[in-house]
């Protein structure tokens, strides 16, 4: 059996962006979100679209689960709103014999996150908080920002997710669908 999990990070309010990854993501198992769920915290433009509690019912009926690492823009009351517990400062997950660490990346350095790797042997660490999305491979771990669903950073700001399927994870534009990046581990 294989599993396929949708990588989501920061979408802070936008249902645009998690519409469009809900169709990028199709059979996917499960998603992963690394914070920034439903608030556009005081540093973030809010834009017309803006509408955190339309975002939070497409959410809370796709027809997926979704596991959630809080970010640090999420409060207690996003709790309210989500039907999903907001695992806090990390999440683990285990699946078809992955080991995967989701964290929002505000806390920890890439330093830390590798002692973290170690200690938990994981194959696997899912973060976001810098909107700019990559993947990479340290100490034997594939670190993954997926970047952001809403508000991009970086050289060329598109909307992106990721995907992890038959250990390969790929960075896909929201806009196309086209493949930003791939790694096979």
């Amino acid at each position: 059996m294989r599993v396929k999990i949708g990588l989501i990070s920061d979408t802070h309010g936008y249902v645009d962006g998690w519409r469009k990854a809900v169709e990028l993501f199709g059979d996917v198992e499960f998603a992963i979100h690394t914070g920034d769920i439903l608030s556009s915290g005081p540093f973030n433009p809010r834009l017309e679209s803006y509408n955190p509690l339309e975002l939070a019912k497409a959410i809370n009926f796709a027809l997926f689960p979704t596991i959630f690492a809080k970010g640090n823009c999420d409060a207690e009351v996003d709790t309210f709103a989500i039907a999903f517990p907001i695992q806090n400062p990390y999440a683990f997950i285990y699946a078809e014999g992955l080991r995967i660490m989701a964290t929002h990346g505000h806390l920890y350095n890439e330093d830390k996150l590798v002692e973290m790797g170690r200690r938990y042997v994981l194959d696997v660490i899912v973060s976001g908080h810098t909107h700019v999305r990559g993947i990479k491979v340290k100490e034997g771990i594939v670190f993954v920002n997926p970047g952001s669903a809403a508000l991009p950073k970086g050289e060329d700001e598109i909307t992106s997710v990721g995907i992890i399927e038959n250990r390969t994870v790929r960075l896909l534009s929201l806009d196309d669908g086209a493949e930003l990046d791939r790694i096979e581990f």
